[in-house]
């Protein structure tokens, strides 16, 4: 948020209390004004130790009323944050009688945590308990952290009645609050919930507080059934471990612990162990259901150790068998057959048999018209084809395909149509087809620079509605909530403003107050709030298309990024898809924040520019780390699609792909990334560099088709 916004805020503080200051005071208010709005501007970016003396000057220029609260309010949040625990409950104290109604909940939930935090959590619960009443604030949050007071300051019983009923609405939260009050009750309950957390929440902060409850009491199924969810949620070594755990199932141990360890392996990328439990399963008499899935293990592994044949054939037998597989997640068992049966034939297709591939591909089509693939093979089958050679066979796939599907996939047939027509005119209004079908996708990109070559104009992409102009909302309580943000805001208290406006886009009646929702959130600088309501609530406008496409967190990525010599806009693109602007989401691979950076690549990037471990759930320390990281890939791979493969699966592989194919175009190297993944990702993230950049009226990004892939030089191999 920008100072003179901040600023604003405060004079409209101070406007609230007309009469409050003496005529003579003006350059007492003017000082307070200056100093207030330092502060929260501080807060907002992080700097506490400068928000906290500015607090304090702010404090001495008006010593009475609102005006004072406010100071002393920002004071003790910068206070809290510095770790002066005392300090902080001591300046809260004193603003608690001073601030309007509206603010005073939110002074008193960081009063509780001062309090906490020196020792006092029973008065730290009394705090919680009296914030509880206002209305803005999300009940569930409060009566959690309430119940971890009170369990804290020894009181049971009410702990647990706190954390009750959000246990029975089975929040795994709440769930470990009552679990952790009923045993400090002695009660026998307390070690199902945490055998059941243990075992459903695995690999979560809730099931690993439970693992440390149950700790070497778990049993066989529960230790099972713990791993079947680390496996489930794509965390091998974590299954690895547990299995490892209880002695005797790595050697003559249930049938289920060999399948979930060979699934772990294969996730691992080590397929030769994974294959030899594989046919230990098979071979043993007493595998019971899970003997099918032996089958599943020993396609995958086979796969991957590029024996083809074999592959295809064990993928044909699980199509047939339909084996329940513990440690698939619940839609991919669904599919299971059907993607086997894909597989099947598009491993002809990967190893670059393309005529087999065709008829495969081809095969699978006719007997599956409605299966989830059934789109990709025709896609596949029909680029099977155009690798064969481009001729009337491969002209009619490409030509059957853009008029049966929509979207990017009948672009692509465009596309591709378009790059083996038979002359320049058919060429020509393929790609304007391509253009017009999805303008601004990666198929379009490649037509408009093919048509731009042809010295033809791309068709312009349709307008967006301009959409109605943002108003106050005429609902009185989201009026309500809307004002309070902006105090909020203005008195740089930017976390607890957020939540607030997420909470109130969560509960929008219409789209005209999602949008104001939004235009607030926008306002004071935030992008995910903006981006997630133009996402899920708002049809697409001009309006609506700036929130869709946020600048996010400017002074912060800008100057790194020039520093680096990365485009932001291409930062924001990845940013967009990796995290959808969320600080702290956590994928399933344990990446982390908003660039999706795994520990060990933060290691070694500190360790490259000479800099102190990062919390990558701090944005600032993400961003930096993220875009240095951008910065050394780009040194060996050229900005674009190279770059975007090789930040998806990592420079290994995407040299390797790019060595293995040797001077191919772009637009061809691209379609034949062997990760369906990181086609996709390429594809979609370049597309929405091309989006930021022509929304900024800037020319397209770099990208050349026809140009032949090559890597820059040496650089970063991790």
């Amino acid at each position: 948020m920008t100072l003179p916004l901040l600023r604003l805020f405060a004079v409209a503080i101070a406007l609230t209390l007309p009469g409050a200051y003496p005529a003579g005071a003006a350059e007492p208010l003017s000082d307070w004004m200056e100093e207030l709005g330092t502060a929260a501007e501080a807060l907002d970016r992080g700097e506490d130790a400068r928000a906290e003396v500015a607090a304090i000057r702010a404090a001495e220029a008006l010593r009475s009323g609102q005006a004072h609260g406010s100071a002393l309010l920002v004071r003790g949040v910068a206070a809290r944050n510095l770790g002066l625990a005392g300090e902080a409950a001591s300046a809260l104290r004193a603003a608690l009688p001073l601030l309007p109604d509206r603010l005073r909940p939110f002074a008193l939930l960081h009063l509780a945590g001062a309090l906490s935090s020196s020792g006092h959590p029973g008065l730290a619960a009394a705090a919680i308990a009296q914030a509880g009443g206002a209305s803005a604030l999300e009940p569930e949050p409060l009566a959690l952290a309430e119940s971890q007071a009170l369990l804290a300051a020894g009181l049971a019983e009410p702990a647990a009645r706190a954390a009750e009923p959000g246990a029975e609405r089975g929040n795994p939260a709440f769930e470990l609050a009552l679990a952790d009050a009923l045993r400090a009750l002695g009660a026998p309950r307390a070690e199902s919930l945490y055998r059941r957390l243990f075992v459903e929440r695995a690999g979560e902060a809730e099931g690993e507080a439970a693992a440390r409850a149950v700790a070497g009491a778990a049993t066989l199924p529960e230790r099972l059934g713990r791993a079947e969810r680390l496996v489930a949620t794509a965390r091998p070594a974590g299954a690895l471990a547990e299995l490892e755990a209880t002695s005797g199932l790595s050697e003559g141990g249930p049938a289920r612990a060999l399948l979930l360890r060979a699934e772990a392996l294969l996730q691992l990328g080590r397929p030769a162990e994974a294959e030899a439990l594989g046919r230990e399963l098979a071979a043993r008499p007493d595998a019971g259901p899970d003997a099918p899935a032996a089958e599943w293990v020993l396609a995958r592994a086979a796969a991957r150790q590029g024996r083809l044949e074999e592959a295809s054939l064990r993928y044909g037998r699980v199509a047939a068998l339909r084996p329940t597989v513990a440690g698939l997640p619940p839609a991919q068992q669904a599919d299971l057959a059907d993607d086997a049966a894909f597989l099947e034939a598009w491993l002809w297709y990967e190893a670059g048999h393309f005529q087999e591939a065709a008829r495969r591909l081809g095969r699978f089509v006719a007997r599956h018209p409605t299966a989830k693939r059934t789109s990709d093979a025709r896609w596949f089958e029909a680029w099977s084809l155009v690798r064969l050679a481009p001729d009337a066979a491969a002209r009619q796939a490409l030509a059957s395909l853009a008029a049966s599907e929509r979207g990017a996939l009948r672009a692509a047939a465009l596309y591709w149509g378009g790059r083996i027509a038979t002359s320049a005119a058919k060429a020509g209004a393929l790609y304007e087809a391509a253009v017009r079908e999805a303008p601004d996708g990666w198929y379009g990109l490649l037509a408009s620079t093919r048509l731009a070559e042809m010295g033809r104009p791309a068709p312009p992409a349709p307008p967006l509605p301009a959409g109605a102009p943002v108003r106050p909302p005429g609902e009185s309580r989201l009026a309500a909530l809307l004002g309070l943000a902006g105090d909020l805001f203005g008195a740089g208290l930017r976390a607890d403003a957020l939540s607030l406006l997420a909470h109130a886009s969560a509960t929008s009646p219409s789209p005209k107050s999602a949008a104001a929702v939004a235009e607030l959130a926008a306002f004071a600088g935030d992008a995910e709030v903006p981006f997630r309501i133009a996402r899920d609530l708002l049809p697409p406008t001009r309006q609506s298309e700036r929130w869709y496409y946020p600048d996010a967190y400017p002074h912060t990525l800008l100057p790194a990024a020039e520093a680096l010599g990365v485009d932001p806009l291409l930062v924001l693109a990845v940013m967009r898809r990796e995290s959808s602007f969320r600080a702290d989401v956590r994928s399933g691979a344990a990446a982390r924040g908003l660039l999706q950076l795994r520990e060990e690549t933060a290691l070694r990037l500190a360790e490259v520019f000479g800099v102190a471990e990062a919390d990558l759930s701090d944005p600032k320390a993400n961003l930096l780390l993220g875009v240095a990281y951008l910065g050394l890939l780009g040194s060996r791979f050229s900005p674009g699609p190279l770059l975007l493969a090789a930040y998806n699966a990592g420079p290994a592989r995407a040299s390797s792909w790019v060595e293995g194919r040797p001077s191919r175009p772009l637009d061809e190297w691209v379609e034949e990334i062997p990760y369906r993944e990181t086609r996709q990702y390429v594809r979609a993230v370049t597309a929405d560099w091309a989006r930021y950049r022509r929304l900024r009226a800037l020319p397209p990004p770099p990208i050349d088709p026809s140009a032949p892939v090559r890597l820059s030089g040496p650089g970063v191999a991790f």
